[in-house]
């Protein structure tokens, strides 16, 4: 009889604590917080009209912004004005989605395919400097990282660049290295959209401008040549701009004016028709051939990159070709 008393008291104990658990839970239940889900997806970036772009100012100005703001999903770049949806960014995209989607953003900057002379304002010992310098694309370094990479001759600030962009952070970065070895890397976006505006010469011809301004990221305690701003003023002429970080501004210590050797790589911007280059999409100036058949690109990096795999290279440049006509 104890024995049988004992469990029941057990039993009822065990059953108010288990119902006085389940009436705490539910009501912790409706006193949470509700979990709020944002969508940080946004529209796509067209380069094909100055309104298309959302500024983002000059980066001095950035850099004193307080208040984060959501990083938008890289969509790919055309200049035709066509955005095409993309829903992968950074390490979850493919290799070749992403160099697709690195490529296309960089296509607006080959303008500064070429070779090219350059003279500084500032003067040492009553003299500029003068230097030649050629663009040209690197496709091979990272497969999924192409780049307009630079090398220069008697320059008085940098021996070699490497132009790429971030698609996870959807930011152009720029790598310097002057003759010692040291390197400062840059990172930014366009102060002054691309436009397309009729040549002085030729109004059949469009030219192209924008400004592309870059605030040193590495080394970050560094005030000297903090920003760099690529001010592209016609196909044939573009400024290379280095500021100092004085205080909370900028100062231009130099500006390098560099003019185009030769034709202009840029009669147009969507239409080269065969001379289309098989890599790039860009105005062809010379001649590969496989198989029998010629195609044309644009600089000695994509002729290097067609050469060591001419078959991926004539797949991709069919399949576009093919996607433009069905368009």
């Amino acid at each position: 009889m104890y024995f049988r008393h004992t469990f029941s008291v057990i039993v009822s104990t065990l059953s108010l604590m288990f119902c006085a658990g389940c009436s705490s839970d539910s009501s912790d239940a409706q006193n949470a917080p509700e979990e709020v889900t944002v969508d940080l997806g946004g529209g796509g970036v067209d380069l094909g009209s100055a309104d298309a772009l959302e500024m983002e100012g000059d980066l001095a100005s950035d850099s004193n912004t307080k208040k984060a703001k959501p990083a938008r999903r890289f969509q790919p770049i055309t200049l035709g004005g066509n955005s095409t949806t993309s829903t992968t960014t950074g390490s979850n995209v493919p290799d070749e989605q992403k160099f697709d989607n690195v490529l296309e953003a960089l296509k607006p900057l080959q303008i500064m395919l070429g070779e090219w002379g350059g003279t500084t304002f500032k003067k040492i010992g009553g003299f500029s400097s003068v230097e030649t310098l050629g663009w040209v694309w690197d496709l091979q370094t990272d497969p999924a990282q192409p780049a307009l990479v630079m090398n220069a001759d008697k320059s008085r600030y940098y021996e070699n660049a490497r132009l790429t962009y971030l698609t996870d952070k959807q930011k152009y970065q720029l790598t310097l290295t002057d003759k010692a070895g040291k390197k400062r890397i840059y990172e930014g976006n366009f102060s002054v959209p691309l436009k397309k505006v009729p040549g002085d010469d030729d109004p059949n011809i469009m030219h192209s401008t924008y400004k592309l301004s870059l605030s040193m990221v590495q080394p970050a305690d560094e005030n000297k040549h903090a920003q760099i701003i690529l001010n592209q003023q016609n196909n044939d002429r573009y400024m290379f701009e280095i500021y100092d970080l004085r205080g909370d501004s900028y100062a231009r210590i130099d500006t390098i004016n560099t003019r185009r050797k030769g034709t202009s790589f840029a009669k147009s911007d969507s239409d080269y028709g065969e001379k289309t280059c098989v890599i790039s999409g860009g105005l062809g100036t010379s001649q590969v051939t496989y198989q029998g058949k010629s195609y044309w690109v644009c600089c000695s990096g994509c002729r290097k990159a067609f050469d060591a795999n001419p078959e991926k290279w004539i797949a991709k440049y069919e399949a576009n070709k093919k996607k433009t006509a069905n368009q």
